[in-house]
């Protein structure tokens, strides 16, 4: 198995995987290579106009409430058996 050094530019650390291009989390934050691909990807995305977001029409401030508390539970379901 051979060993690939990190694709940042001047990091000469290898990396772990096979399958991995950076040699950290950190690496791959810094790349701004990969930053400038995201950003010029996140860039050419659709952008959401406001008269197709979401509208939330309520008569009363109780009822915007209790339509954005429905399903919303006090103790999460996964930490219920941690509540007393």
């Amino acid at each position: 198995m051979a060993l690939r050094v990190c694709t940042r530019v001047g990091c000469p650390n290898l990396v772990k995987k096979q399958t991995a291009k950076y040699c950290s989390v950190r690496c791959s934050a810094e790349d701004p290579d990969r930053r400038a691909r995201l950003r010029e990807r996140a860039r050419s995305g659709r952008v959401l106009p406001l008269a197709r977001q979401l509208q939330l029409d309520f008569d009363s401030e109780e009822q915007q409430l209790a339509s954005l508390a429905t399903g919303r539970e006090e103790v999460p379901q996964g930490l219920a058996r941690w509540a007393v």
